[in-house]
């Protein structure tokens, strides 16, 4: 497996779990039939900067660090200019935008989004972005009509 698509599983195994040590990593990884080791696990925590935090019950997990907020204030404003025409269906979204503006958006709305979307397809003035679940494609679009 690539280093990459390893880093993707780690964080979605820390986004949705608490993780607390290492060992416990090695073992979620393990058991999704993902071979790695300590020493691989111990160098993707620091490339990934992942951090610990306390979970409120004087538990530290990790976590993915917290990134600024320039992709949300890139997004607003791109999305506030090239806004067209928003329609939710089921669990996926159909943004439609002004020509020459679709993949940058795409790409901001899958950074600043990325917990809730399953993907995202863009072309030059569209954007299909598919959810996990219906509830949060209905939220998602609230979160984007808000914005324009």
């Amino acid at each position: 497996m690539r280093k990459q698509e390893r880093h993707r599983w780690i964080e979605k195994i820390i986004t949705e779990k608490d993780v607390t040590k290492q060992e416990e990593l090695v073992a979620i990884l393990l058991e999704q039939n993902i071979p790695v080791t300590q020493a691989t696990i111990s160098r993707d925590i620091k490339e990934m900067k992942l951090v610990k935090v306390p979970n409120g019950e004087k538990i530290y997990k990790y976590t993915m660090p917290t990134k600024n907020k320039t992709g949300q204030v890139r997004l607003e404003k791109l999305l506030k200019n090239s806004f067209v025409d928003i329609t939710q269906m089921d669990k996926m979204i159909s943004l439609i935008t002004k020509p020459g503006s679709g993949f940058a958006l795409g790409n901001l709305i899958d950074e600043v989004y990325k917990a809730d979307i399953f993907t995202v397809m863009s072309n030059d003035d569209k954007i299909l972005i598919i959810t996990k679940t219906e509830k949060q494609a209905i939220e998602l679009e609230k979160k984007l009509l808000e914005i324009v």
